[in-house]
């Protein structure tokens, strides 16, 4: 195909989108404008909302006791089984202790031996003294005679070499009885050591509770290497229990601790059980991707129905309010496509401020665009926030652009009237309202959807609280649109 024929294509293109975008149009209106649109409504109730984060999590007693053995043996004795109430102190085991009463007898006796041993090097220091005193006699006998001419000068040498021998026999005497004494301290700490491990071949309670779980039976070997075998758990107190619930990241910053809780367990699916938040716990379990966090709930227990290792359904309660208006989140949700072009007030009060400038030609459609593009941003926030728009800040960030745009339309009396208008607004006491999340409903009049404004409060996956003075229980609410099956 050449330039030329590309050329006299043109108008023809040029022509087939015209009609296009004409039909569209014309398909737009007709389906907003025709009667084979069903819309499906849900009235307005009165009644109770509760706001809830659902979790899961395992029940265990407050205060768990694993009970262990620091020596290898055989289970000669049991003095405990399952659901047993035991005394802090009280036996529930006992190992084969011969082999350990062997040692201490052995121990003993190397003591005994010890103390004989110290002894009898007592009695070798005795003997060396007196030698060395009878040493000391001979050499000042011989020096004696020595000055007087008596004794010859090796007589004396010979006592003075005596006497020295004598002071090395008393220092190694008295070397000996401290090595004794060092001797009889480490048979005195063996001997304390053996009588350690006979007492550790009766296992007994640490605290008072029940016992329940049992891991060994008579004549079971027990092997402690770098850790102690378990050989019992026991329960603290079975009448306060708690719950270790896993949370999700999106829902954690909701919670505080004190906050009521409300579960339920498989073995009772037709009772309710309460407990409080006690602690939220900062370390984060990251499992396929999914970040959730430890909430420790307590809850009492007086009738012992909850057991360790039940598994709880939790619903943490956020809030609830008795006797309110309630509507249903998909009437929040639901928006006309051309809702542009219905009548009704905007979700915002705006809107009004807009249409009471009398704007004509082409600032009035500068203003329209901007608005509807303000519309969409509002509605998108709605619908990502799924019926409970609590990020006020978001909100503020797109009226605060809604300004800036208008404040390069108008002009400056234009825009001086706006801000007036707005002002007047918070004056009239809607400051509160304006502090609550905002939403949009809509209603059926004159056969054609008509929008309000309103002010939601406490959210749950069904429900949203109403906060209106315009409409009251009973009214019916758009929820959804299908279009007439034609016959």
């Amino acid at each position: 195909m050449n330039i030329q024929s590309l050329k006299k294509l043109m108008p023809l293109l040029g022509l087939g989108l015209i009609i296009s975008v004409i039909s569209y149009y014309y398909l737009a209106r007709t389906d907003s404008d025709s009667p084979n649109l069903l819309y499906q409504t849900q009235e307005i109730t009165s009644g109770t909302i509760e706001s809830i984060v659902n979790a899961s999590g395992t029940i265990t007693p407050v205060v768990t006791v694993e009970v262990g053995s620091e020596l290898s043996g055989v289970i000669s004795q049991l003095e405990a089984d399952f659901n047993s109430e035991v005394e802090k102190g009280q036996l529930i085991a006992r190992l084969d202790s011969r082999t350990i009463r062997a040692r201490l007898q052995q121990s003993e006796a190397d003591l005994a031996m010890a103390k004989a041993l110290l002894e009898q090097q007592g009695a070798g220091l005795n003997k060396a003294l007196a030698q060395l005193t009878l040493a000391e006699y001979q050499h000042n006998r011989q020096s004696e005679l020595f000055g007087r001419q008596l004794a010859s000068q090796a007589e004396v040498d010979n006592k003075l070499a005596m006497l020295r021998m004598a002071e090395a026999d008393v220092e190694l005497s008295r070397a000996q009885i401290r090595a004794s004494d060092a001797q009889l301290l480490q048979r005195q700490a063996q001997l304390e050591q053996a009588q350690l491990n006979l007492e550790r071949t009766e296992i007994r309670s640490p605290v008072s509770g029940i016992v329940i779980n049992r891991q060994v039976d008579i004549g079971q070997t027990v092997a402690a290497s770098l850790s102690a075998p378990l050989l019992f758990e026991i329960a603290q107190d079975l009448a306060q229990m708690q719950i270790e619930a896993d949370v999700d990241e999106a829902d954690i910053g909701k919670l505080r601790r004190g906050q009521q809780v409300r579960f339920q367990v498989d073995a009772y699916p037709s009772r309710e059980f309460w407990g409080q938040i006690f602690q939220i716990r900062k370390a984060s379990t990251t499992v396929s991707n999914v970040v959730t966090y430890k909430v420790i709930i307590t809850a009492e227990n007086d009738d012992q129905s909850l057991l360790p290792g039940m598994t709880a359904n939790v619903d943490i309660i956020l809030g609830k309010k008795e006797n309110v208006l309630r509507v249903p989140n998909t009437a929040l949700r639901f928006r006309p496509a051309n809702a542009s072009q219905l009548s009704g007030r905007s979700a915002v009060p705006f809107q009004e401020f807009i249409l009471a400038l009398d704007l004509r030609g082409q600032q009035k459609q500068n203003v329209d665009l901007v608005m509807k593009e303000f519309d969409g941003e509002i509605k998108a926030h709605q619908q990502n926030s799924v019926g409970n728009w609590r990020s006020e800040k978001r909100l503020e960030q797109i009226r605060q652009k809604l300004t800036n745009r208008l404040k390069l339309s108008l002009s400056q009396e234009q825009f001086e009237r706006f801000s007036i208008s707005k002002r007047n607004y918070l004056s009239r006491g809607k400051q509160a309202n304006m502090d609550r999340p905002l939403g949009e409903v809509w209603i059926l009049k004159d056969d054609s959807p008509s929008r309000i404004s309103v002010n939601t409060g406490l959210s749950n996956d069904e429900y949203t609280e109403l906060i209106s003075d315009k409409l009251s229980a009973g009214t019916s609410l758009i929820v959804r649109v299908s279009r007439r099956q034609n016959k």
